[in-house]
């Protein structure tokens, strides 16, 4: 008599989420055990919709289990049945020695890590939890892993080259710089595969370079590293910034054509022209081979060469009018007091979250866009709180003017 009062809810799939209450006519109230508090619905007999609703809004979370028998209902007096308790299978894949020496050689290299990372002991304990398929296998230490590091540089660099022997065409990029008082190089190939037309990359080169970065030093080592690899007739153009040492550097060991042979012959000449060359240039030149080297066609880095536009022609052109030039120096000398005294003091820069509820970008020398969003960011501070600001750090306040110019 108890199931006929219920109706088709005795028999719903989900009734064990639900404790019966009551049942008056056509209706029944039931309590939901997965809200908390006393929360009680009530539905038609024959039809669990609002029910079903309830569970879809309210626990869309709970992954719903049916009941185990079409009389789940019937089972206990409130609260669902016990669940069947799955079996959750947590053996891991295992690897091999192998395997495992090249998964952490991936994750050095990525990130950067220094090969030491293999000694720590914190570190080996992670490892130590990867089943391996040979008994006993244990990560080697760091004189063994570096010389793993370097048979597995030696393979890639024998695979890249037999990939290269493939492509007719290829592309180069190269910039220098310098970190903790040492200048490196850094070349990278482009490449598009002749089959599949997909665009191809990989790092050629980041050496070490001594002495000063003149022209003649960047041209030889670009054309060492081209031929170490076989593509002294294979590059089509490299790319650079528009240092003046890379521009010279392409300028003087562009190979001579038979075109420009042909226009040297047919350009007349003046006996009045005089052409003074540097000797001692020549003759270093000579003693060094120079005059045997050959660098493929140059481009200037567009990235870079929009970076002097959006910087030095732009302030060109603000310091060309006298009223545009004293604002804009007055303005931006103002910015910069407040970038020095924000990034050198650490108490200037509690001061500044203090009172602006941010931080100041600084901005770089190469990227126009850096000074962008740090002058923006001054700009969103409204003026009476930046007056604040610069009061608390000894910087002069900004007048309406430059305030106005910062927006503009």
């Amino acid at each position: 008599m108890e199931g006929e009062n219920r109706g088709g809810f005795a028999s719903w799939k989900y009734s064990h989420y639900f404790e019966f209450v009551s049942a008056k006519d056509d209706n029944i109230r039931v309590r939901c055990t997965l809200c908390a508090g006393n929360n009680v619905l009530s539905t038609y007999k024959n039809t669990t919709s609002n029910l079903k609703k309830h569970l879809k809004t309210k626990h869309c979370t709970v992954k719903l289990a049916e009941q185990v028998s079409p009389g789940g209902a019937n089972q206990r007096a409130g609260g669902p049945p016990p669940l069947k308790q799955q079996k959750l299978d947590f053996a891991a894949k295992s690897v091999s020695g192998g395997e495992l020496k090249k998964l952490v050689g991936q994750y050095v290299v990525e990130e950067m890590l220094p090969l030491n990372t293999v000694d720590s002991p914190s570190f080996r304990a992670i490892i130590n939890m990867i089943p391996t398929t040979t008994v006993n296998a244990e990560l080697p230490h760091r004189t063994a892993f570096s010389y793993y590091m370097e048979k597995e540089y030696a393979a890639m660099e024998i695979n890249l080259k037999a990939t290269l022997n493939e492509v007719d065409f290829v592309s180069t990029t190269a910039d220098i710089w310098t970190a903790n008082n040492r200048s490196y190089i850094g070349v990278t190939l482009h490449w598009i595969s002749r089959t599949t037309l997909e665009r191809n990359k990989a790092a050629l080169a980041c050496r070490r370079i001594r002495g000063r970065h003149t022209y003649d030093v960047i041209g030889a080592e670009i054309e060492k590293i081209h031929c170490s690899y076989g593509l002294l007739n294979k590059v089509v153009a490299t790319v650079t910034d528009n240092g003046s040492n890379f521009v010279k550097a392409f300028k003087v060991y562009q190979p001579i054509t038979e075109s420009d042979d042909e226009e040297g012959e047919s350009t007349p000449t003046n006996d009045d022209d005089v052409t003074f060359l540097d000797l001692s240039e020549i003759l270093s030149a000579e003693d060094k081979g120079d005059g045997q080297l050959s660098l493929p066609p140059h481009h200037r880095c567009a990235s870079h060469t929009i970076n002097l536009i959006s910087t030095n022609d732009v302030n060109k052109y603000l310091t060309s009018n006298a009223e545009s030039k004293a604002v804009y120096r007055s303005s931006t000398a103002k910015c910069t007091a407040l970038w020095t005294k924000s990034s050198r003091s650490t108490l200037a820069s509690e001061t500044v979250e203090e009172v602006s509820k941010r931080k100041l970008l600084v901005p770089t020398s190469t990227r126009w866009n850096s000074f962008f969003d740090a002058m923006k960011r001054i700009a969103e501070i409204p003026i009476s709180e930046l007056n604040t600001l610069c009061t608390k750090l000894g910087v002069k306040c900004f007048k309406g003017q430059e305030y106005q110019f910062l927006h503009e």
